[in-house]
C-alpha cells in the first residue's frame, strides 16, 4: 500500500496591507498584533500535531505566522523551508493598490457588476486571468503561470521520505490555497475567502488528494 501524508495549509495572519486593504501579493508587510493572536490561536489547536516538515513562502509574513505557530508545539520542530513555489499570486501593476479599486478592475475585465459576482460566474482559473487582463503592465501571473510553479512546490513536497500517516505544514496565502484546493479537490467551494490564520488539512495517497477540512 501506499503511504499517506496529511498537507496542512495555513494562511498567514493578518498583515498591514491587509488591514489597510491594499493588493498583497509578492510584495509584502508584517502581521498586525490581531495577526500573530490568531496565529498563536492556531498554534494552539495544533499544540499536539507532530510535522515531519515544515515550508512556507519566501514571504516573511508567512515565515513569521509560522514561526510564531510552532513556538506554541510541543513536539520537535523541524527546519522551516521557504520556497516561491508556495508564494501568493503575483497581481503585477495592482501589488499595492486598494483592493477596492483594483477588484473593480478585474471585475471590469469579466465583464461584471463586482468582483462577488465575477466569483460567482466564473471559475478559479478564469478569475485568475481576468487578474492578469486587468494589470495594465501585463505582468500579473494568470492562472498556468501560478499553478505551475505552485504544482511543482506539491510535487516536491509530496515526494519527500516520510512516514505513513506523517504531518507536512505549509504557511502560504489565500489564492495559493485556494488554487491547490480548486485542482485538487473540487467538490469543495474553492471560491470561499481564505481566513488568516486558518486551516486546511488535503490528505494525499496514491497520487490523489482527499479533503479532510476547510478553511478552519
Amino acid at each position: 500500500m501506499s503511504k499517506k501524508v496529511n498537507i496542512y495549509l495555513i494562511r498567514h495572519g493578518e498583515t498591514y496591507l491587509n488591514r489597510y486593504k491594499r493588493m498583497q501579493g509578492w510584495c509584502d508587510s508584517p502581521l498586525t498584533e490581531e495577526g500573530k493572536v490568531v496565529a498563536v490561536a492556531t498554534g494552539q489547536k495544533l499544540a499536539d500535531t507532530q510535522f515531519a516538515y515544515v515550508y512556507t513562502s519566501d514571504s516573511g509574513r508567512t515565515l513569521e505566522t509560522a514561526e510564531i505557530i510552532l513556538k506554541e508545539n510541543r513536539h520537535p520542530i523541524p527546519v522551516i523551508n521557504r520556497m516561491k513555489a508556495f508564494r501568493e499570486t503575483f497581481f503585477g501593476g495592482l501589488e499595492g493598490e486598494y483592493s477596492q479599486v483594483a477588484l473593480s478592475k478585474i471585475a471590469e475585465a469579466g465583464g461584471s457588476e463586482n468582483f462577488n459576482e465575477l466569483r460567482q460566474k466564473f471559475t478559479v482559473r478564469e478569475v485568475a486571468d481576468f487578474i492578469k487582463a486587468a494589470d495594465p503592465y501585463g505582468h500579473a501571473e494568470n492562472f498556468d503561470e501560478s499553478w505551475t510553479r505552485i504544482q511543482g512546490g506539491l510535487n516536491e513536497v509530496t515526494n519527500l521520505d516520510y512516514e505513513d500517516g506523517a504531518n507536512i505544514l505549509i504557511v502560504s496565502h489565500g489564492n495559493t490555497i485556494r488554487n491547490i484546493i480548486s485542482q485538487m479537490c473540487e467538490e469543495v467551494d474553492s471560491s470561499a475567502e481564505i481566513r488568516n490564520a486558518s486551516v486546511t488539512i488535503l490528505e494525499y495517497s496514491d497520487e490523489k488528494y482527499g479533503m479532510v477540512c476547510f478553511n478552519q
